[in-house]
């Protein structure tokens, strides 16, 4: 392993015990996390193939049990009477008429409480006319029980006789009405139908939906379920034969999904009707989710057991959406279900018909086969599902129990987690075991390595304690001799560098000097507002017992004191040549009032002329030319450099020095708008520049 060999030998020994450690640690777990993820996924498999066995079982003992009811219906006497007087009143009812203010009156019914809630419900556009009947027992009977009825929509069976039916069907009504609602009631179906087996006409509902008195053959309602099932048992009228009819929207009750159980009536040996029961979702509903009581049936917090078609949609409710409504429905929007879907199922609160089932579990149940495995459910989740074919009194579905794989898995989750924070604490442990074993063979080496990083850091006073006579002592002794010969090295390179500082800042401005030592290069600036001053020293000449270290002292006296008033006035120094000096202000800094302290600087540098010329005994003088403008100022040279200015602005003011006024202050027409004290300036003469413009000169005589 190449890259162990730079490492200590601390952290080989470090290394050696945590890989050791740890590797046995991660296959112990591996092992057990396996195993119990392996029984996990065992006991989950088995609880889903109970669940769904015996929902089996109670779907199949719930259609037996509705097979047995309709069987003790056929042969109860008031049901076979009942068939036989509806429809000798039916046939009667198809004699009467109604006035053209009632026609009015069942069209309005349509017009205002049907169409207008089947529309809220199910979103479509309906036509009157395609529901309303005109004429015969189904206009007459429909007015006086439905749009006569002066009981609500959903309470129309309330009505036992109708007021305004004077004929014999309003009499067979009240004799039967009770019964056959109590009939239901006690038994749970929602409504109850009696059929003319030769016409196909409903000759009487519980409930009085918009079906009631229609014809299963030729009405609005012929393409339904409800006149299939009809049909079929029309055509097999074998005694005793139940048949049933899988759900399917019900338009009668405004859209809501109906399953249908029809049988044949046999009054002796006559056929007397045909008996029909519209069978509700909720019971088959409750057996699948058992009361909604999912957490004490063994299906936790997201198990299920429901019910599809082969059309691939739900015959029962999700139970995400009786127990977590809106978070089911923004599930649905997440997945890409169409939004007409969505409000379909919410308006009318129920998946069954809706939903569209299209697991690969789906498939293999409709296929025949029966099986467990992992799949992605209708809401797009992973779940396990446990999936069978069921078939059971011409039903041909499928059942699923699912759970999802997040539940499943917790138990596995928290023992890996579990697992994972005992491999930390051990490997904690372990990891100060090893620190501190290989603490105790390695601190000298250690201490020594500790010196060395820290002096290439750049730390120069390190010594280390010598507490051992052998090799590690000698060379804990070599590196203390090393670090001091490195402090006296470090000491000399300081002052160096310190002169060189102080070196640097008086040839350059501070700013400037801390841009070039940045590396900074070239160092140029144009500066757009700066007054440039030059001033011309004449009289200071080497009297003949003078000697030359005199003459220089006296020059370097009167420079000096020009430069400690720059500071005064914010002026910058720029360079000295022989007698001229050369001077800017708003160079570095930046100044409003730059020509203003521009004339003010000229006038001390003359003050100070003056009084050292009576100090020298020598008649001195000084010529001052002042512009203002702007200039480009940078660094010049590589090795040998100086700071400098130049451009136009610096050409004129060495222009306007140029007349060597004595102890007078020459200023350009363009510093002299920017005084506030323009009166000490008188009008001199005009200035030709060296680019051909005429410039008007002010000037200041600075008296003694």
């Amino acid at each position: 392993m190449g890259f162990t060999k730079n490492l200590s030998i601390r952290s080989k020994l470090v290394l050696l015990l945590l890989l050791t450690s740890l590797l046995s640690i991660m296959i112990i777990a591996w092992q057990g996390y396996r195993s119990a993820q392996d029984a996990l996924n065992e006991a989950t498999h088995n609880q889903l193939n109970t669940l769904r066995s015996a929902k089996t079982q109670q779907v199949k003992s719930y259609f037996k049990n509705i097979e047995n009811q309709i069987l003790g219906f056929a042969d109860n006497r008031v049901v076979i009477e009942a068939i036989s007087e509806f429809r000798t009143a039916f046939h009667l009812a198809n004699r009467e008429s109604l006035t053209d203010e009632h026609k009015t009156e069942l069209e309005n019914y349509y017009r205002k409480e049907f169409i207008p809630r089947l529309k809220e419900r199910t979103g479509g556009e309906s036509e009157v006319k395609n529901f309303v009947p005109k004429s015969g027992a189904a206009a007459y009977l429909q007015y006086h029980y439905m749009a006569a009825n002066p009981s609500k929509v959903g309470e129309k069976a309330n009505l036992i006789k109708a007021k305004k039916d004077e004929g014999y069907f309003a009499q067979v009504h009240e004799r039967y009405h009770e019964s056959l609602h109590s009939l239901i009631k006690q038994f749970g179906y929602y409504d109850l139908f009696l059929i003319d087996h030769e016409t196909g006409d409903i000759i009487y509902t519980v409930h009085k939906e918009t079906d009631f008195a229609t014809n299963l053959k030729k009405g609005p309602y012929a393409a339904s379920n409800f006149a299939r099932l009809v049909k079929q048992v029309n055509e097999d009228k074998r005694r005793g034969k139940v048949k049933f009819q899988d759900f399917d929207i019900y338009t009668p009750s405004y859209g809501v999904p109906a399953a249908f159980v029809a049988i044949t009536v046999y009054d002796g040996l006559d056929v007397a009707g045909i008996l029909a029961v519209q069978i509700p979702s909720k019971e088959l509903n409750n057996a699948m989710t058992s009361n909604l009581d999912w957490e004490n049936n063994g299906m936790g917090e997201t198990g299920e057991v429901y019910l599809v078609g082969r059309n691939h949609l739900m015959r029962t409710d999700s139970r995400f959406l009786t127990q977590h409504r809106d978070r089911y429905l923004k599930k649905l929007k997440t997945i890409g279900t169409p939004a007409e879907k969505i409000n379909l199922i919410g308006k009318l609160d129920t998946t069954i018909l809706f939903q569209n089932i299209n697991s690969e579990g789906v498939d293999l149940a409709l296929s025949g086969k029966t099986g467990t495995k992992e799949d992605i459910d209708y809401r797009g989740v992973p779940v396990m599902s446990a999936y069978a074919p069921l078939r059971t009194h011409g039903m041909d579905w499928i059942i699923l129990a699912e759970m999802d794989m997040a539940e499943i898995n917790q138990p596995i989750d928290k023992f890996r987690r579990n697992v994972m924070g005992a491999a930390t604490v051990l490997g904690i442990i372990i990891t100060l075991l090893a620190l501190f074993a290989a603490n105790y063979f390695t601190r000298p080496i250690h201490a020594l390595v500790t010196a060395l990083r820290r002096v290439g850091k750049g730390e120069s006073n390190v010594q280390v304690k010598v507490h051992r006579n052998d090799e590690v002592g000698e060379l804990s002794k070599s590196f203390n001799e090393m670090t001091t010969g490195i402090q006296k090295q470090q000491h000399l390179i300081t002052q160096k560098e310190q002169e060189n500082e102080l070196l640097l800042q008086n040839i350059l401005p501070e700013p400037i000097a801390k841009r070039m030592k940045e590396g900074e290069d070239p160092i140029v600036d144009h500066i757009p507002n700066v007054s440039v001053i030059f001033a011309t020293l004449t009289g200071l000449a080497i009297k003949h017992n003078d000697s030359p270290e005199e003459a220089i002292t006296k020059l370097n006296r009167l420079i000096g004191e020009f430069d400690e008033v720059t500071e005064k006035f914010g002026v910058d120094k720029i360079k000295t040549i022989g007698d001229d000096y050369m001077a800017a202000c708003g160079l570095i800094t930046p100044r409003l009032d730059h020509g203003k302290r521009a004339t003010d600087f000229a006038k001390e540098l003359i003050k100070i002329t003056h009084r050292l010329s009576q100090e020298f005994d020598q008649k001195l003088s000084l010529s001052v030319g002042i512009h203002s403008g702007s200039i480009l100022a940078g660094v010049i040279g590589k090795t040998r450099f100086v700071y400098d200015i130049w451009g136009d602005t610096v050409d004129i003011a060495n222009e306007v020095r140029g007349d060597k006024l004595s102890n007078t202050i020459l200023i350009t027409d363009t510093t002299y708008k920017t005084l506030h004290d323009q009166e000490s300036f008188s009008e001199y003469q005009k200035l030709s520049c060296c680019d051909g413009v005429t410039m008007q000169l002010w000037q200041q005589k600075v008296e003694d």
